[in-house]
C-alpha cells in the first residue's frame, strides 16, 4: 500500500528570512567557486590532452577547404592576372591607353578578393567530418564565425584561470578539484538514494 510524502522538512530547524538570505548568499559563492573549479579542471585536461595529441585538421574537412579554393580564390586571382594583360594588350596592340589608377586599382581588387577566398574558403566550409556542408557554405561560415568568436571569449576567460592558477601551488589546486569530486560524487549519490526512497514509497 502507497503512503502518503512527507511535505514537513525533516533536515533541521526551521530558518528565519534572515538565515535563509545568508545560506543562500553562501550557496551562490560557494556555487561560483564550483562553477570555476570545474573551469579549471576543463583547462588541465585540454592542456593534457594537447600534449598527448598533435591538433590537426581531419582529411575531409581539409578536402572540402581546398575545393573551394578553386572558385573562390582562383577565379579572382586569376581574372586579376587577366585584367592586366589585357591592359597590357589593349596599350600596345591596340593603342587604347588606359589610366594608371584604373589599372592598378582593378589588378588590386581582384587580388584582394582572392586573399577574402581564402579566408571565406576556410570559414565557409564544414567543419564537421561527416557533414558536407552546401554549396555556398553561407551557414557554416555563420556557424563557424560563431564558434571562432565564442573560442576567442572562451580563451580571454581562460587566460584569467591561468593567470589565477599560476600563483596557486599544484598541490592545492589538485586537492580543491579532489574536494568537489567527491562533494558532486556524495551529491548524486544523495540524489540516487532519495529517488530510490520516493519510488519504494509509491509502490
Amino acid at each position: 500500500q502507497a503512503t502518503p510524502l512527507s511535505t514537513k522538512a525533516e533536515d533541521g530547524p526551521q530558518l528565519n528570512a534572515g538565515q535563509r538570505a545568508l545560506a543562500q548568499m553562501r550557496a551562490e559563492r560557494q556555487g561560483k567557486k564550483d562553477e570555476e573549479l570545474r573551469r579549471i579542471a576543463e583547462i588541465r585536461d585540454m592542456d593534457l590532452q594537447v600534449k598527448e595529441e598533435a591538433a590537426a585538421i581531419p582529411e575531409r574537412v581539409a578536402q572540402r577547404m581546398g575545393k573551394r579554393m578553386l572558385p573562390f580564390v582562383g577565379i579572382p586571382l586569376f581574372g586579376g592576372m587577366g585584367a592586366f594583360v589585357g591592359f597590357w594588350y589593349f596599350a600596345t596592340y591596340k593603342d587604347v591607353e588606359f589610366e594608371p589608377i584604373v589599372v592598378a586599382g582593378s589588378t588590386i581588387a581582384l587580388l584582394a578578393i582572392s586573399l577574402l577566398g581564402i579566408t571565406y574558403s576556410v570559414l565557409s566550409a564544414s567543419w564537421d567530418d561527416d557533414r558536407d556542408g552546401s554549396g555556398l557554405g553561407i551557414d557554416e561560415f555563420q556557424k563557424n564565425v560563431g564558434s571562432i568568436s565564442e573560442g576567442v571569449k572562451r580563451s580571454r576567460e581562460n587566460q584569467l584561470l591561468r593567470e589565477r592558477m599560476a600563483g596557486l601551488p599544484e598541490e592545492e589546486i589538485e586537492a580543491a578539484i579532489r574536494e568537489l569530486d567527491m562533494r558532486e560524487a556524495r551529491e548524486e549519490k544523495r540524489k540516487e538514494t532519495l529517488k530510490e526512497k520516493m519510488e519504494k514509497e509509491l509502490r
